[in-house]
């Protein structure tokens, strides 16, 4: 009974935090998912499968309890409404009697659980960011200790070889196929390099925005190279190539501003040369191979979408498409997964088409038109980049599923989602002014 520790520590920790600031709160979030991979490896149980979930429980009790007022105002507006149906929706899709009542109710975890996160983001303030952003420069040189363990000593070190690890002791596609690929202190490696680089937007801006000291500087600055090289000993394709797509579509929304080019040629160009280093960081460039690229699209995104759209109007039942995150004590009640590596499938499949245009209708409000730059402003920066790797990664989630299920990443994407429909609100005048310094 060790286990339940862990979940009621969570949950008391962020419900304390966030009634402090919002700012704190997250950080409690943040820092439970960036330990929840190595605490459920090693204490194998029912209740730190729910870790996580209760940091976010106490996250959301927080919030109503000791700032009832915003709680009441991030309902309002249009991004409250598209939020209410999203969560609704599935909610009442889970009470058809499809599959077993509890794989429903699990698959609800990614489709409404963390989806708040966003509301609750669009209420911050400057003093939340930063509060987050050196949170999560800390996090990262957390996650660098352990990546760079498991790099030198192997996964074994770190992780016995049980239920929830195969996914990490299956990944050994690396220089050769004599390594594994890196997990640090994540469940996956490309949990690891996912929530690297989705924190990278706030920790940069906090590295060259104004009014910053200057062991703050250091502290981002180090959290910065931390995040980098994470993305890089992962040895995950995804995150490298999010980061170089990402790279591309900022440039394009500050307008090809020059610094902003010579300071991300310079990092590419530095990444590049620490990769030549080793095999072992040269995985990503694996992109280059365009027969296995082809075959992943063709495996994600093809004709059978259309065939699974016309087959399942109404969706198969909550927790079916592939890519449901099942935890292993209910593996037995799982039904047969069906659909494709492709995270608007896997939306398709539990909701249908209700369900998938209800979230492209939402994407579309919110990413249709970028922020306008401010690269000058203290957190200008952190919202050209926030736009970026939000854009790319919905542009490109028909490869691959897992994104609104990935810990800590999800919540940090829906983060960043919070704050951009906070900036949209803000220079669009459709609710009060809360935030104590405009990104």
């Amino acid at each position: 009974m060790m286990d339940i520790i862990f979940p009621v520590a969570a949950f008391a920790a962020a419900f304390l935090g966030v009634r402090r600031s919002l700012g704190l709160g997250f950080v409690v979030v943040f820092a439970t998912g960036y330990f929840n991979g190595i605490i459920r490896a090693n204490f194998l149980g029912v209740f730190t499968t729910f870790m996580f979930d209760a940091a976010l429980l106490g996250l959301y009790l927080g919030t109503a309890i000791g700032h009832p007022a915003l709680a009441r105002e991030m309902w309002a507006g249009r991004a409250g409404r598209f939020c209410l149906f999203l969560i609704g929706w599935p909610a009442v899709l889970s009470l058809v009697p499809v599959n077993d009542l509890l794989v429903q109710f699990v698959a609800l975890r990614a489709t409404v659980f963390f989806l708040p996160v966003m509301l609750i983001a669009t209420r911050m303030s400057s003093a939340d960011l930063g509060l987050m952003a050196r949170g999560l420069a800390v996090l990262n040189l957390c996650a660098l200790v352990g990546g760079v363990y498991v790099y030198q000593n192997g996964v074994a070190a770190l992780y016995p070889e049980n239920a929830v690890t195969q996914i990490i002791y299956n990944s050994k596609d690396v220089g050769g196929f004599e390594y594994h690929r890196v997990p640090s202190t994540f469940l996956s490696a490309h949990a690891y390099g996912g929530a690297m680089l989705l924190s990278l937007p706030l920790v940069l801006a906090w590295l060259f925005g104004t009014g910053v000291d200057r062991p703050d500087r250091v502290l981002a600055a180090a959290g910065a190279v931390a995040a980098a090289a994470g993305i890089l000993m992962c040895a995950a394709r995804q995150p490298a190539v999010t980061f170089a797509l990402g790279t591309m579509v900022a440039w394009t929304c500050a307008r090809f501003h020059p610094t902003f080019g010579v300071a991300a040629t310079a990092v590419v160009a530095a990444g590049l040369i620490v990769a030549d280093s080793d095999e072992r960081l040269q995985r990503a460039a694996t992109v280059e191979d365009t027969e296995v690229i082809s075959e992943r699209v063709r495996g994600s995104a093809n004709d059978s979408l259309l065939e699974l759209l016309a087959e399942h109007p109404l969706g198969a039942g909550m927790g079916t498409s592939v890519g449901t995150s099942i935890p292993y004590f209910l593996a037995e009640r799982a039904p047969v997964a069906i659909g494709l590596e492709n995270e608007y499938c896997r939306i398709l499949i539990d909701q249908g088409w209700v369900g998938l245009v209800a979230w492209i209708a939402f994407l579309g409000w919110l990413l249709c038109r970028p922020s306008p730059a401010r690269l000058r402003s203290r957190w200008g920066l952190a919202v050209v980049l926030m736009y970026a790797l939000v854009f790319t990664t919905w542009a490109t989630a028909f490869i691959g599923t897992g994104m609104l299920a990935s810990v800590p990443g999800s919540v940090l994407l829906l983060t960043q989602m919070g704050i951009l429909i906070r900036v949209r609100e803000v220079r669009s005048g459709q609710s009060p002014q809360q935030i104590a310094e405009r990104p």
